[in-house]
């Protein structure tokens, strides 16, 4: 499966040698597009991916550019780290399939992530005040766990929480009996 991972301008500059051309888009991974930026805390760089269809996020903490040549097995083992820990059942092997090809894409102007991906960064900005401190682990559960809604922000008809889309869109896809995923084109 192919995985397009479209990074701000800012983690854009960091990580030139490994952004793919734009107009090499072919079709995405069962997870859709992710969206990546990065963030300081304490002097120490971290990476918030974000992915708008599920609006599940994940934090790779303390990256540094000896962590560029082996970012992609660093990704997928942190999906499978966060995924256990949201309770959704997932092998390193099936996540290893489903970002089996990562592409780190220029970033795609998409108002409504930038919009989301800015909210995280608020709500992890918040919680590094001494008064409120949660580590980067904890902060990452409490964002896959918050509420919002699936019909956007005007209506509140659909409301769940991103770990719950992410385990049903998983769940249509891994079985926990088979470390291979079911392939797309068979389920049609």
């Amino acid at each position: 499966m192919s995985t397009q991972i479209y990074v701000s301008k800012k983690l854009e500059k960091l990580i030139k040698n490994y952004i793919t051309p734009s107009g090499s888009t072919e079709n995405t991974g069962i997870l859709g597009k992710w969206n990546a930026t990065v963030f300081f805390t304490s002097g120490r760089k971290n990476w918030l991916l974000y992915n708008p269809k599920t609006h599940y996020s994940l934090i790779l903490e303390n990256l540094s550019a000896k962590d560029l040549p082996n970012i992609r097995e660093m990704i997928a083992e942190e999906l499978q780290l966060q995924l256990t820990v949201d309770g959704i059942d997932a092998t390193q092997e099936q996540v290893n399939w489903l970002m089996d090809e990562i592409n780190f894409l220029p970033t795609d102007a998409d108002r409504s992530a930038t919009a989301h991906i800015n909210q995280l960064l608020y709500i992890i900005e918040f919680h590094q005040h001494p008064e409120y401190y949660k580590s980067l682990a904890e902060l990452n559960f409490d964002l896959n766990d918050r509420i919002f809604s699936l019909d956007g922000s005007s209506r509140f008809t659909q409301l769940t929480k991103p770990k719950e889309q992410m385990k049903k869109i998983l769940g249509v896809y891994l079985a926990s009996s088979q470390d291979k995923p079911i392939n797309p084109s068979q389920l049609n």
